[in-house]
Formats: structure tokens, sequence, C-alpha cells
């Protein structure tokens, strides 16, 4: 069969619609765009993940032509379009359905309510994304700034990785992605694709309260910072430890750039002026850089560094822990 879907900004397209819901703007103008928060059935079906994922054995062919199928490597594949996802798992790799990553919040939410803000499938089909907003706000004292927290679960079809929920506080005003770690508070699940995954995840289902612990102390974390005075030129110095010099000379073009792009961030960002001169200022100048200024190779990219471990992540929390201890 001719593949039947294909890319377009990494999502994923079938019968010429993008596989992409959120009540926010659509993706690049892609996808559907809703009014109010979906229901795991509004989600599937709008977001286009209503297709099964299945395994079958690799077959070894030889030059002689003879064929061996093996049993120690299969591919993963599409039920509705056969395209292939991933072409060598182990046989303990257990999939996890699409339908089913969504009972990953019903521990939290409880079931057919409709809090999903955003969901799509990236790739041939190989991996998914799910927001869902959680009901508290953190709320940060003497400023009208409110934090909206989600609980964004991402998972994968191609052997590459695990079903992962992580706890993603964004600042409304700006749209800056706030995840960042905090002593003693766990905002990440991870759990593997094995023939225990449906007990991992019932375990899961446990773990995600962790999100009332998480948002506990993140509020302490960004009202503490709200109390802290901070100046520009502490500011600069920040950002330069942030994103040190790679030559012993001279700064180069491009850590000069990201610095300026940066404070530009912290100066003229939205949601700044009625912040400015906190540390609190300090943490949102740099991600509002992460978040709206700094360019990504793809939309997976970014994904990965704002919501899960990349790069843009770790310099944030590096950038907390020096906030705090400052």
């Amino acid at each position: 069969l001719k593949p039947q879907t294909k890319m377009a900004h990494d999502l994923n397209f079938r019968n010429g619609k993008a596989s992409f819901a959120s009540t926010e703007v659509a993706w690049h103008k892609l996808g559907v765009k809703v009014e109010s928060a979906m229901t795991a059935e509004e989600a599937i079906k709008l977001a286009q993940l209503d297709y099964d994922v299945l395994q079958s054995p690799n077959i070894h062919r030889f030059p002689n032509g003879n064929e061996i199928v093996s049993e120690e490597s299969f591919f993963t594949f599409r039920n509705d379009t056969q395209e292939v996802l991933g072409k060598h798992v182990g046989k303990r790799y257990e999939i996890v359905q699409n339908r089913d990553a969504f009972t990953f919040y019903d521990a939290i939410i409880g079931q057919n309510k409709a809090v999903f803000v955003s969901a799509g499938v990236l790739g041939k089909g190989e991996r998914i994304f799910v927001t869902a907003k959680m009901p508290d706000y953190i709320r940060i004292a003497g400023t009208d700034d409110l934090i909206e927290n989600f609980v964004v679960l991402t998972s994968s079809h191609d052997g590459t990785g695990a079903v992962i929920a992580a706890i993603s506080p964004i600042r409304i005003v700006c749209a800056n992605t706030l995840k960042i770690s905090l002593l003693q508070a766990i905002n990440k699940v991870s759990v593997r694709h094995t023939t225990n995954a449906e007990a991992n995840l019932a375990q899961a289902h446990k773990l995600l309260n962790i999100s009332n612990d998480y948002i506990t102390k993140a509020s302490e974390a960004f009202n503490f910072l709200a109390t802290k005075k901070m100046t520009d030129e502490q500011m600069k110095n920040l950002v330069t430890e942030l994103f040190p010099s790679k030559r012993e000379d001279k700064d180069s073009t491009r850590t000069i750039n990201i610095r300026e792009a940066v404070m530009t961030s912290y100066f003229s960002g939205i949601g700044q002026a009625e912040i400015m001169g906190s540390a609190w200022a300090g943490l949102n100048g740099l991600t509002h850089y992460f978040s709206n200024g700094k360019d990504y190779k793809d939309a997976e990219s970014k994904f990965d560094n704002l919501v899960m471990e990349g790069a843009s992540s770790k310099v944030t929390d590096k950038a907390m822990e020096l906030l705090m201890a400052m």
C-alpha cells in the first residue's frame, strides 16, 4: 500500500487534515481549533488519534533466497495506513494504544471529564501528545500573575521512548513554560513499554498525585522569587553565567546574540514591566526567550526542550537554582 499520511511542521496528516486539535490557536494554522476543553473521546476523534498500532515479526532475507522469521525483533505499524512506525523493537516491547494513554489521567480528573486542551500526532504516527488542564492556579502575591498547570503526556510507538507524563506550569500573560526542577518535588513520571506496561500505568495513576505536591512547592518558589530584589546588572551577570563563552579569547557572535535576545525578553517580554526589579522577572525573562524567542529545529524539538528534559529545560533549572541562592 502507498503511504496515506504526510507531514507538515512535524504534524501528521491524514485524509488531508492535520492530526491536531487545541483550544488555543491551531498549530501553524493547521488542525482543529475547539472552543472549549475536550473529553478523551472528543480529543481522540478531533486529533485523529483513532488508530491502533500493531506489531509483526521482522523477516530476514538471505542472498540465496531463504527467509527466516525473527523471534527477537519486530516492527510496529499503523492499522489504518499500514505505515511502519518502528523498524526494530524488542520482543518485550508492549504497545500502549493511543486510547489507553488517556487513562493515565483518570486518577486525577476522573473519567469522561472535559479537561483536554490539546492533542496531536507527530511524524507518521510514531509519537502522540496530550495536554490536560489542572483545576489549580498558582497566584503570585501582589501581582495579577496567574500560572496555569497542565499535565502533558507523550507516548511513542517506534520503540525509542516511554510513556511520559510531566507537570508543566505556564504563565498565562505570555505563555511562558515554567517547567522547573524543585528540590523534593517530582514533576515527571515515566513508564517503559514492557510486558508490565499495564501494571506500570496503574502505578503511574498513583504517582500522578505528585502534581498537588509539585504545584504547592512551585507556588512557594515563584512567590519567593517575586519578593527578591534583582538589578539589571545582576540579570546580565546571570545570563553570562547561563550562556558562557566557548572560546577563551572572546565571546562568539552566536553567544553574544543569545545573551542579547534573553536580555531583550527580560526588558520587553509581555508582562515583564509589571514585575521588573524582582528575581521573578529574571526567571520569566529567560523562559520568555525559550518559549517565544528562541528558534528551534522543529516543533518536536521545541516540545522536548520546554516540556521534557532538553537543553532549554536544563538551563532553566540552573537559572532557578542560581536565582533562589542569590
